[in-house]
């Protein structure tokens, strides 16, 4: 039985308090409004009305591969927030490296891979309402007052347009009724202390002409990973969200939509796994999790245990407002304008990036955002063969970004009990300007470390900082020994009066701005009765901008700044110098479709599309000016064949897919030495994916959904001297987040339905296959978990270079309903499977950075409707 503590109490009061001043009362999600139409259903499948297409109609009848689940089937299946949809629909990923913060969704195996820069865009757009959101940092939403969520499997380049190679994910909210009152009021405890409240209020000023509605969620739980060494619990969940929407309908043929939102989480980070490569699993630092720990009593640590010296909070905040209008200008014509607008803030300082009791690896991350947008289309519906679409879109966005890494701090100590002083500038930037002094033995490998010349000083740049002797010495010790402990080779440059060297910390500033612009039209010709006809063209202008884009490097006392990375200015002095870039590119896309019905319940269609993904700058580069360089938008030509269907007297509807990509100048990162590189990478894929409903009658339902994915990167050069090359071979490698097989499927039992007693059973399957992280595939390890041939020392852990292990995940939820009164007891990861959802390879620090997936967590819910 599950005992709300005191804290706990007082939460869930707030949390009431929060939802009632948004919402007021209410009642349960899965009653209301439902896109659904059940009166069609009669023991049957609902009809789903969507709009994918920028018109209503039904989901079968629409020829391009969407799932769309209703605001019912959201409550019904427990999904709360993003990251719930993962497994949830075929060939849909959503990972992070930040947890519930930041969700990176790939569809069909096309993400943002590994990256994860806030001011890099998803090329899979994300819309609420039809308004794209650029900032990724608010894509982590809460799922509340859903009317439904429609994903659209592959490249969405002509209603769409820039940003979708992927696909696209909409989430449509609800709006005013425009008839009476309703609403609905749900809370909820759970295990970790969770606390859930949400609702709704829909209230009509005027019959059929203007109503209000509000709605609002708050969920609060406390961590599920334990930090022994701060004795704190990480992984938190803390968020609030609420919008008021206004619909104002003068007429059948015209009607206004103003929607106001705001939301905002501050949770404690979800710490990372740091998992070392060297000998005993250790890091750079000699620190192993799976090691036997004094300060904890000579025991390892748990599996839900990270040690981190240093950690914080997860904040994003964000509010705006978008407004829809549309109006019939006669019987033919449609016009729809719709606007929006949205500021966000992320912010995570600390970060700990290494998960050990060490300071080794922290960032401090900000960023702001501002996101405009403008679209408006003219629709042409005659009643007869031809319908036509044409719009004009316009969109800026522009993030402010602020972050300091802060690496191998725990020299820092170190150094000064030595007696170095603060002003000591010997720090570890090896690359480009910064570095002037290399060791004899790095240049003559014949050189033997007894030769009174072996670490000899070679100035390569004497305006350079940088005297890499000791570091040289360092990662040559570790090649040699496995380990980080190794100091031959050390000892014998200290000898020859190398300098050590000391902690990295930086401030790196810059803006991305990109303002776009694009013209589209669609048209569909019905050619006979039962074979159509869809064409659809965009052009699309972006206009990337970086400006005040800087880097400065401080000493070791971390008070002043010595020296000027972008641009490279040492020593400082004064006001370091700014970087400008501007880069305008264009992109026709579009798409093809012939669909043919050769009834009322089967439709056949096969497509060619085209998707772009714009271009951006390489800018979480902070250590030299030759790593600031922009990367060319990504393209992808998507040859796809489906069909859909329903039979037996519309209880079952059976929907699939087959497709072939064709990738170009994929957007990946790769991390070297203590930098993010932003590459472009050549594939392609081809899978397919099916979608079974089976609802014999109103007490038994049946879904599931299958996918298969075969990718790989093809054709790509490897230039070790380029800055802005792929420095290992990623061909015939799979793409990162492209499970081979994915599945899912979900019973659903109604044994008592008298009119006024209602109970709901429902039970759910996720599988996700094996797939990899990054496209770096087994690092060219083989075996996957040893260093390759004439190394001592891995790439990569198995973690990665081996992929991530397939798993299942099992959840279950039980609704008694009476009257407008329900309670539900649920629960998600039934089995507690231990599973990772990101791995990213941190090899400056001979660890890989890995989360986890959330435990098994359960609880109970009531609802209140009226």
């Amino acid at each position: 039985m599950i005992k709300p503590n005191t804290s706990a109490r007082r939460r869930l009061a707030q949390g009431v308090s929060v939802v009632a001043v948004l919402a007021s009362s209410a009642a349960p999600a899965l009653a209301q409004d439902s896109t659904a139409d059940e009166a069609d259903a009669q023991g049957g499948i609902a009809t789903i009305v969507v709009t994918a297409t920028k018109r209503s109609e039904d989901l079968q009848k629409v020829p391009i591969a969407i799932s769309a689940i209703t605001g019912d089937e959201l409550a019904a299946r427990g999904i709360t927030d993003t990251s719930d949809l993962m497994g949830s629909l075929p060939n849909l990923q959503v990972t992070s490296a930040y947890s519930e913060t930041q969700p990176n969704f790939s569809l069909r195996g096309v993400g943002v891979a590994n990256e994860f820069s806030a001011a890099t865009a998803s090329p899979v757009g994300v819309y609420v309402d039809e308004v794209y959101q650029s900032f990724r940092a608010s894509h982590g939403q809460q799922l509340y007052d859903l009317e439904r969520v429609e994903v659209l499997r592959g490249p969405q380049g002509t209603l769409f347009g820039r940003n979708t190679t992927g696909g696209a994910i909409n989430f449509i909210t609800r709006k005013p009724s425009l008839s009476g009152a309703s609403g609905y009021m749900t809370v909820g405890y759970g295990n970790f202390n969770r606390v859930f409240a949400e609702g709704a209020l829909d209230a009509t000023i005027v019959d059929d002409v203007f109503g209000v509605r509000i709605a609002g969620t708050y969920v609060d739980a406390d961590g599920y990973t334990f930090n022994p060494t701060l004795n704190q619990n990480f992984a938190e969940t803390n968020s609030v969200a609420g919008r008021i929407t206004f619909l104002v309908e003068p007429s059948p043929d015209f009607s206004i939509t103003l929607k106001l939102h705001g939301a905002r989480a501050n949770p404690r980070q979800d710490l990372p796994y740091g998992i070392g490569y060297l000998e005993g699993r250790t890091d750079a630092a000699g620190y192993s999790r799976f090691a036997p720990r004094p300060e904890l009593g000579g025991r390892t640590l748990r599996r839900n245990e990270i040690q981190a010296d240093t950690a914080g909070r997860y904040f994003t905040d964000s509010y705006g407002a978008t407004l829809t209008v549309e109006g019939r200008i006669n019987d033919d014509l449609t016009l729809t304008s719709i606007m929006g607008y949205d500021e966000a803030t992320f912010r995570l300082s600390p970060f700990d990036c290494d998960g050990s009791p060490n300071d080794v690896c922290a960032i401090r991350y900000f960023s702001e955002s501002q996101n405009l947008n403008f679209d408006t289309r003219l629709s042409f519906d005659d009643g007869g063969p031809f319908k036509l679409i044409l719009g004009a879109y316009y969109g800026e966005d522009s993030i402010d970004t602020v972050n300091e890494p802060d690496f191998f701090g725990f020299l820092r100590p170190l150094l000064q009990g030595f007696g170095v002083p603060g002003q000591f500038n010997n720090i570890p930037i090896a690359v480009g300007n910064s570095l002037g002094t290399l060791p004899a033995f790095a240049l003559d490998p014949t050189l033997a470390i007894t030769d009174p010349g072996f670490c000899a000083p070679v100035v390569i740049n004497p305006n350079a900082f940088f005297d890499a002797r000791s570091l040289i010495a360092f990662n040559a010790d570790v090649a040699a020994t496995n380990s980080a402990g190794g100091t031959a080779i050390q000892a014998a440059c200290a000898a020859a009066g190398a300098p050590p060297f000391g902690p990295i910390l930086a401030r790196q500033e810059f803006t991305i701005t990109r303002p776009s612009f694009a013209v589209y039209g669609e048209g569909k010709l019905e050619i006979t009765d039962k074979l159509a006809l869809t064409v659809g063209l965009r052009y699309t202008w972006d206009d990337v901008r970086l400006s005040n884009a800087s880097s400065v490097l401080f000493d070791l006392s971390g008070q002043n700044a010595f020296a000027s990375l972008v641009p490279f200015q040492f020593p400082l002095n004064g006001t370091p110098g700014r970087v400008n870039a501007d880069e305008i590119t264009g992109e026709l896309t579009g798409r093809a479709i012939l669909s043919y019905e050769p009834n009322d319940d089967v439709l056949l269609y096969a497509s060619y599309s085209r998707g772009y993904r714009a271009g951006t700058f390489n800018a979480l580069a902070y250590q030299d000016i030759s790593q600031v360089y922009f990367v060319d938008p990504e393209k992808v030509n998507a040859y796809e064949a489906g069909f859909k269907s329903q039979f037996a007297n519309n209880t079952i509807q059976l929907n699939g897919a087959a497709f072939y990509y064709d990738y170009t100048g994929q957007q990946i990162a790769q991390i070297i030495g203590a930098t993010s590189f932003l590459r472009s990478a050549d594939g392609r894929l081809f899978g397919g994916e099916a979608e079974l409903i089976w609802q014999p009658n109103d007490l038994i339902r049946f879904d599931a959904a299958a996918g298969y994915l075969n990718s790989k990167y093809t054709g790509n050069a490897v230039d070790p001297n380029d800055p802005t090359a792929l420095t290992l071979n990623i061909n015939g490698n799979d793409f990162p987040n492209a499970p081979e097989l994915t599945f899912n499927a979900g019973l659903e039992l109604t044994p008592l339905d008298d009119g006024r007693n209602k109970l709901m059973i429902r039970g759910d399957a996720r599988y996700m296959g094996r797939y990899f992280f990054d496209p770096f595939g087994d690092y060219g390890q083989d075996p996957c978990d040893q260093p390759v041939a004439g190394s001592n020392v891995l790439l990569a852990t198995p973690e990665l270079a081996c992929g991530n292990p397939s798993y299942w995940l099992f959840d279950a939820r039980v609704t008694y309903t009476r009257d407008n009164f329900s309670v539900s007891a649920w629960g998600r990861n039934l089995t507690n499977k231990f599973y990772y959802v990101y791995g990213l390879n941190l090899n400056a620090f001979f660890q890989d950075y890995l989360t986890r997936g959330a435990p098994r967590t359960y609880g109970v819910e009531a609802s209140f409707r009226f």
